[in-house]
Formats: structure tokens, sequence, C-alpha cells
């Protein structure tokens, strides 16, 4: 097969979206959304090594706020040899202080541009059970346009408020704006074949944005598989239909949430 740009010409894509929670490994159990083990990246990076993806995307990985200290995203990439990064913070991390939450895209493929697509915020805050004050942050969508063998597609890698920390329901009336938001930057992606990489700290997201899915304008890679220990299915692997699905698979690690590992191929 021919090289471009230093990228061996395929048919298919192999995509992982993975929260990584800061590198931090998993604690038995995270209901208070605070109780993260020790910092190893290095079991991060060793994991996505082995899995040698075309297109990956991240979401609370970690930046910090003291300019000059290296984003997660950079060592990342650097240590697996990704030529090419997108990076947006969207909030102070819950996890280790001194740091952003991060949606960070790493791809073997040319990035042509990204923008950061913030949905409307809720405007939620609730005291935690070790005193700490949380508000909702101005989450969205990363999206990158990638050249990929000579035609452009579109890699959407979101996080969404945790509306179960804030003791409310995404599928809220009050949170219709947020829901129709989402549902109407997915379809004006869908004109490209696309693909979104998100944590949706939601089991059903068919209920949310059910217009996305009508006339297979989307697909969903997996459905039901749990994707984090004992809270279910939270992200979620969705693809326009341009796409075909060839294989999907979520691996169970020792994080808070479980690697998603998706094949997909371009229709002929």
């Amino acid at each position: 097969m021919e090289t471009r740009l230093g990228v061996r010409t395929k048919i298919n894509m192999k995509f992982i979206c993975w929260n990584i929670a800061g590198g931090h490994m998993f604690r038995e159990s995270l209901e208070d959304a605070i109780s993260y083990d020790e910092e190893n990246l290095d079991y991060f990076i060793e994991k996505l090594r082995n899995e040698n993806a075309d297109v990956i995307v991240l979401q609370e990985a970690h930046t910090p706020l003291k300019k000059g200290e290296i984003a997660q995203s950079e060592i990342i990439a650097k240590r697996l040899g990704y030529s090419f990064t997108a990076n947006h913070s969207y909030g102070r991390s819950h996890i280790k202080s001194g740091q952003q939450l991060s949606l960070a895209t790493l791809s073997k493929f040319p990035i042509i541009h990204s923008d950061f697509h913030k949905i409307p915020n809720p405007g939620l805050s609730i005291v935690r059970p070790n005193g700490d004050k949380w508000v909702s942050f101005d989450v969205g969508f990363l999206v990158c346009g990638i050249d990929y063998n000579g035609i452009q597609i579109n890699i959407a890698n979101g996080h969404m408020v945790p509306f179960h920390y804030f003791k409310r329901d995404f599928a809220e009336p009050d949170f219709e704006n947020i829901r129709s938001a989402i549902g109407e930057l997915c379809v004006s992606l869908s004109e490209r074949p696309t693909l979104i990489g998100a944590d949706f700290n939601y089991n059903n997201v068919v209920a949310l944005l059910p217009d996305i899915y009508k006339n297979d304008l989307y697909q969903e890679a997996f459905i039901g598989i749990e994707t984090t220990p004992g809270r279910g299915q939270q992200d979620h692997v969705l693809f326009s239909r341009q796409w075909h699905l060839i294989n999907s698979e979520v691996k169970k690690v020792e994080a808070d949430h479980f690697l998603c590992l998706t094949e997909i191929g371009l229709n002929s």
C-alpha cells in the first residue's frame, strides 16, 4: 500500500475513546468522585500502545495550570509517536490540584483544523461530601477535521456535565436546550464522515438525542455495555452513515472508565 504523509494508506480505522481521569488508577469505589488512587500515566500509555489505534480521543486528560509544564496529551503523543494532536481545557481538575481537565485528540492522520463547540451550561452547583463546592463547567465537543487518505472526516471528542453528581437527570425538560444544541451539532457534522467519542455521563443516548438516530444518520458502536465499574455505560462511540462497523470492544482496565475500542470502515 502507498504511504501518504508518513501514514500507511488503509481502508479501516481503529478508534479509541477513553476517559483517563488524569492518568489516575481506580480505587474500588468512586461514588464520591474524589477517591482516586495514585497517578500512573505509564499504565495508560502502555494500554494505548497495545492497541495501536489510528485516532485516540481522551477525556479528563490533565493540562497543567502552570505555564511551561507539559500537558498529558503531549506526553502521550510523544511516547506513542502520534504526529498530530489537539487539546482543549474546560475546567479545574477535581482529581489533582494545579491541573485542568482537557479533551485531547491524537491522530496518525493530519489534523487540518480543530474547534471547541461549547454547549449551554446548566449552571448547576452542589456541595460535595468532602465540603468542596462543585459547579458545572463549560463543556462540549472538540471537533477536528482530519485528512483521512485524502478524504476530510470529522472527529468529535466530548465530555458532558455529570448531572447525576448534581442530583439531576440529563433527560429533564429543564435541559432540553442542551440536548437540542448537541443534536444540532451532530446533524451538522454528519454531512461528512463523522466519528463521535464522548463521555456522555449518561447511559441511554438514544433517548436523549432521538433525532440523530433517525434514518440511520448515526449509529452506536456498542449499546448497553458497561464502560465504568458499577455505573453502566457512560461512554459512547457514534458513527455517521458514511461508515460501517467492523468491530467494537470495551476493554476492562484498572481505571474508573474502560477503554472503548472501535474499528470502522468507510463505505465504498
